[in-house]
């Protein structure tokens, strides 16, 4: 999967995120019910959240389990335990 690992601050020692959630996102007007609509196209990382979370497919647990295994563990060799927190509002 690929990633663009940026770090991030917080309320915590050091913390990082594995790639930003969208791409880019285009505005392509309202629907029939007022409703704006997007084409969205969102990272690797992204879409495999999105189609966890909002889709509950949870094939996507493993790739993306290895995928922060692979990156965390050489910034953190001695990490206890990983918090995952997808984007919401």
């Amino acid at each position: 999967m690929k990633i663009n690992i940026m770090k991030i601050d917080g309320e915590w020692v050091s913390g990082l995120v594995l790639d930003w959630h969208v791409d880019h996102s285009e505005f392509l007007g309202h629907n029939q019910y007022g409703h704006p609509e997007y084409n969205t196209v969102r990272t690797e990382v992204g879409e495999s959240l999105y189609q966890l979370k909002y889709r509950s497919d949870l094939t996507q647990i493993d790739s993306l389990a290895k995928t922060m295994a692979d990156a965390v563990m050489p910034t953190f060799p001695s990490v206890s335990f990983v918090v995952s927190i997808p984007p919401s509002k």
